[in-house]
């Protein structure tokens, strides 16, 4: 079993879930517990009797039972029962609910495979996909000049009035930048609002956002003198969808064994958003994997912070090269170690370098090398060998300095240009989640 139990939990859809999986983490609440090469699986007793199963190249799970959970927590309890002992399992061959739920799986996974093959050659109608962008381009770029004046009048006004302003006014112009087809930024401008009054210093980080989306205005007008791959870059930051064909047609493929660093889920909010960090163990490349979740429903790819993914990504278009999407994998694997990390000096070069090139990147995954968690009057910092110390995102971060002990280790990170996130690090060996 490549995770252990930490990772098992983390991949609860909350903390009810996880605590429910634990109470099934004992062989004694299951029978027909078996493995073979490519599954897990098991009978648990419930209120009836579910059937579940683990697929082992990725993590991908199924269960019978009627929850709208995922994964539900008859699946982690057989995932805890897997980390804990695997010799609870009986090996031997499937019975025919598990033979067939693999087939079904590698069915589909197979028709997605030569569907991305299939689109690089597929014909495209440009004259009709012209005549949709440009009636779109032409409401976002109502939509800006809108947001423009607006952002004037507050700056005119004096931004110290907004602490005395109903929290609506935030929402009202998301909500009209939503109706501009433009909600890349109406994201921006709904997370402004929590920033007024969050710090002493909240006016001048509103003011360096207002001034981050007037620069993005002033290139959206001028997008067809910019690089192509920039306008990519520019038209996604706005929020044009990049269609999953065009990824698997134009997107620069790599094959390597991605070390899946760190995790994180958030709740935005009906739908969840899951960022998964990966570094190439051959070409150190670095990939963000973005997935969505609305109402309740599991993420369509499983993957588990800590792993490796024996996989070929393809890039999303654009001069950032970051998000990624799987357009195979061929397994995962027990990952011994972080790849090799950063000093912190190091880690602000590549972002400044990468923000030289594409300005509106809003956040990057790192792994630092060799760092302590030091406590300071402000919060916690987090220092490496050189002695250069980055402030952490506000948080309870005394389980990651009870775990370092101390001791200089690797951590994984996500750097928004002002703190840091830890996302995990290797302990003993083993990685925990942070």
């Amino acid at each position: 079993m490549t995770l252990n139990a930490q990772q098992v939990l983390e991949m609860a859809p909350d903390p009810a879930g996880a605590a429910a999986g634990k109470k099934l983490a004992a062989a004694r609440h299951w029978t027909s517990l078996g493995r073979n090469d490519d599954a897990y699986w098991g009978l648990c007793q419930g209120s009836a009797v579910y059937q579940v199963k683990i697929d082992r190249s990725n993590y991908g799970y199924h269960c019978s039972c009627p929850s709208r959970k995922f994964p539900c927590k008859h699946t982690l309890g057989l995932l805890l029962v897997a980390a804990d002992s695997e010799a609870a399992f009986a090996a031997g061959a499937a019975p025919e609910w598990v033979a067939d739920w693999l087939a079904r799986r590698q069915a589909k996974s197979e028709k997605k495979a030569a569907q991305a093959t299939a689109v690089e050659a597929k014909p495209v109608d440009e004259k009709a996909q012209a005549r949709r962008a440009e009636q779109r381009d032409t409401r976002i770029r109502d939509g800006l000049d809108r947001i423009e004046l607006w952002m004037a009048d507050r700056v005119r006004e004096g931004l110290s009035g907004l602490e005395a302003q109903p929290t609506g006014i935030w929402s009202d112009q998301a909500k009209r930048l939503v109706d501009a087809q433009a909600p890349g930024i109406a994201a921006w401008v709904t997370a402004w609002g929590e920033l007024i009054g969050s710090k002493p210093d909240w006016p001048r980080r509103l003011l360096a956002e207002f001034g981050r989306l007037e620069l993005l205005i002033q290139a959206y007008r001028r997008l067809d003198e910019l690089e192509p791959a920039l306008q990519s870059d520019i038209r996604q930051v706005v929020g044009w969808n990049v269609p999953q064909d065009e990824v698997d047609r134009t997107g620069e493929r790599v094959e390597d064994t991605w070390a899946v660093v760190g995790q994180r889920t958030e709740d935005a909010e009906r739908v969840r958003v899951q960022r998964s960090w990966l570094i190439g163990r051959r070409s150190g490349h670095t990939a963000l994997f973005l997935q969505f979740s609305a109402g309740g429903q599991p993420f369509a790819e499983s993957i588990a912070a800590g792993t490796d993914e024996a996989a070929t990504l393809a890039y999303y278009p654009g001069a950032a090269r970051q998000r990624a999407k799987f357009v195979a994998r061929a397994g995962v694997a027990a990952a011994g170690d972080l790849p090799r990390g950063r000093s912190i000096a190091e880690l602000l070069d590549d972002a400044a370098d990468r923000w030289s090139h594409q300005p509106w990147t809003s956040r990057f995954g790192y792994v630092v090398r060799q760092a302590t968690f030091v406590p300071t009057d402000g919060g916690c910092r987090l220092r490496d060998e050189a002695g250069d110390a980055l402030p952490l995102t506000a948080g309870d971060y005394w389980k990651a300095m009870a775990l370092g002990g101390g001791t200089p280790t690797d951590v994984a990170v996500e750097w928004n240009g002002e703190s840091v996130r830890p996302l995990g690090m290797i302990v003993d060996g083993v990685y925990r989640t942070l």
